[in-house]
């Protein structure tokens, strides 16, 4: 039995209802629900009103909103957004510490330290390198489509917060140091790797919206 226009709409309610708004996730649930409740009402002999209400029951612990540690627990979602969310970006968060653990581990046990690095070739060159980072970073923030959303964008907007604090932790630790060690090194490195990701799942983003605009 196929649903009726007016069945599927109501589907559709539920998903908006659900904050099911991410054009990446919302057709594949869409038709995941829509087939569910059709096979509910050929197989137990029900009306729809009946399978609906059973097919939604089994899927409100999927859309329940819910957050992450990844994310931050202010950043809420569908708990099937942040899941897909965590697959993605898993990788990423283990890299991001590593960029951060790597150098500060590597130079601390070298004992790798500049002194009055504000005189040193090496000092600008990192100082320039985190500048045009930021900017880079910045076009991208600003450019980024709030229309139309996306599990991309919802890692986006909870990398925005990380990468603008590395910035600002960045910034501190170049600001006319005294000297250059691990520690500052290992914050300027993360915050590079932070614009990195961002530009990534940007670019995944960018993607996701044209496909959705195409359907």
């Amino acid at each position: 039995m196929e649903l009726t226009k007016e069945q599927i709409q109501r589907v559709e309610h539920y998903l908006n209802v659900k904050n099911i708004k991410y054009a990446d996730v919302r057709f594949e649930v869409l038709d995941h629900i829509i087939t569910d409740v059709e096979t509910t009402i050929e197989k137990k002999n029900i009306d729809f009103e009946t399978a609906f209400y059973k097919v939604t029951d089994k899927w409100n612990t999927h859309l329940k909103e819910t957050s992450s540690w990844y994310f931050g627990v202010g950043f809420l979602a569908p708990k099937i957004i942040i899941k897909k969310a965590k697959k993605i970006y898993g990788n990423y968060y283990l890299l991001l510490l590593v960029s951060y653990f790597l150098p500060f581990i590597v130079l601390t046990k070298l004992d790798f330290t500049i002194q009055n690095p504000t005189e040193s070739n090496f000092y600008i060159l990192i100082q320039a390198f985190v500048v045009f980072v930021f900017v880079t970073f910045l076009y991208m923030f600003l450019k980024k489509s709030n229309k139309v959303k996306t599990t991309y964008s919802f890692i986006l907007n909870a990398l925005s917060l990380n990468t603008f604090m590395g910035l600002i932790v960045s910034i501190w630790f170049l600001n006319s140091p005294k000297e250059l060690d691990g520690i500052n090194i290992g914050m300027c490195f993360a915050f590079i790797f932070s614009a990195y990701s961002y530009y990534v799942f940007f670019k995944k983003h960018q993607k996701a919206i044209k496909k959705y605009k195409s359907v």
